[in-house]
């Protein structure tokens, strides 16, 4: 089953993303606001990640799990002033997350507000993102760091985030003012880049996304989220069994890239020979310099290796 008809890869945009800088721009990003003298403990106490470190002026992404260590979402925690904090999402239903957190608030000093409709996200991805903050917001930003700043009268958070392998700077803005702010991101050395081609190199980059690589079908081992967890933190919500399956060695799958002659659809499942070997998450249209397609599969560890060859439906994809 084929995902769609191919595209030809704009180059300026991939270029920008690898070389430049791009401007990713989300329409469904969940922002949350977090208040509270206990804001900060409480989501050290829930989450994966050692958080407690994080003083004012800096974020540090972490992961939300069920008690059964499936992901419940992943977010960016900006702590923007003293008891305030930004969580910044790529998942679209911030009431997931919002609920999860609400369900173990019962005496801390914590309020949750969902700011999604009010607030929008956009993304600087590449190199020279850095560059481009500095010169239009006039703050050099370093490694984890996070400011909020005016720009011709419209308050902008920006947040490093250091989490996913590549340059990456989040920043958000009224929703209002979204367009005027993208106007002197774009004149000041960013390029606009669409949702293919930023799926693209997610792709191509093994990034996971979000209710694709992971999700509540996965826990974040197997979702390629082992760098947000900090094992010797101490308890946090699933805890034990993501304990569990890192020292037992119990992890059935992982991500990883595969290369195909055709598109192949989300959800297609994958096998070598009879033998089940995993289903695809992310899927993109657009074609390759080497003529080919990319798509991420969590894969059973069985056909983790580099050059295998795994059936998908009508055609075969290999094991980047």
């Amino acid at each position: 089953m084929q995902s769609g008809t191919s595209l030809k890869a704009d180059s300026l945009q991939l270029d920008a993303l690898e070389k430049e800088c791009g401007l990713v721009s989300w329409d469904g990003s969940a922002v949350i606001r977090h208040y509270g003298s206990d804001a900060l403990d409480l989501l050290h106490r829930l989450t994966t990640k050692e958080l407690l470190s994080v003083g004012v002026g800096q974020a540090q992404r972490t992961v939300l799990t069920s008690a059964q260590g499936r992901v419940v979402d992943t977010f960016l925690v900006a702590h923007t002033a003293e008891n305030e904090l930004l969580l910044i999402s790529d998942s679209s239903k911030p009431d997931r997350t919002v609920s999860a957190i609400d369900y173990y608030t019962i005496i801390e000093d914590a309020e949750l507000e969902d700011d999604s409709e009010s607030l929008i996200r956009f993304s600087l991805i590449g190199p020279t993102a850095g560059e481009v903050v500095h010169v239009m917001l006039g703050v050099d930003l370093d490694d984890r760091s996070t400011a909020t700043m005016e720009h011709q009268g419209i308050s902008v958070v920006v947040a490093v985030d250091n989490s996913r392998g590549v340059d990456w700077i989040d920043v958000v803005v009224d929703r209002e003012r979204a367009g005027e702010l993208s106007s002197a991101l774009l004149a000041t050395g960013a390029t606009e880049i669409d949702e293919t081609h930023f799926d693209h190199f997610r792709i191509a980059s093994a990034i996971p996304g979000s209710n694709a690589e992971y999700g509540e079908h996965s826990n974040p081992i197997e979702a390629g989220l082992l760098s947000l967890i900090d094992f010797d933190k101490g308890c946090y919500v699933g805890q034990e069994v993501i304990a569990r399956l890192d020292a037992y060695d119990k992890v059935q799958r992982n991500v990883r890239v595969l290369k195909s002659n055709e598109p192949i659809a989300v959800g297609t499942k994958l096998q070598s020979g009879t033998k089940p070997a995993g289903i695809i998450t992310s899927s993109s249209s657009i074609e390759t310099a080497e003529g080919g397609f990319l798509s991420l599969a969590l894969v059973r560890k069985a056909f983790l290796n580099i050059g295998t060859q795994l059936g998908a439906e009508s055609t075969s994809a290999v094991v980047g």
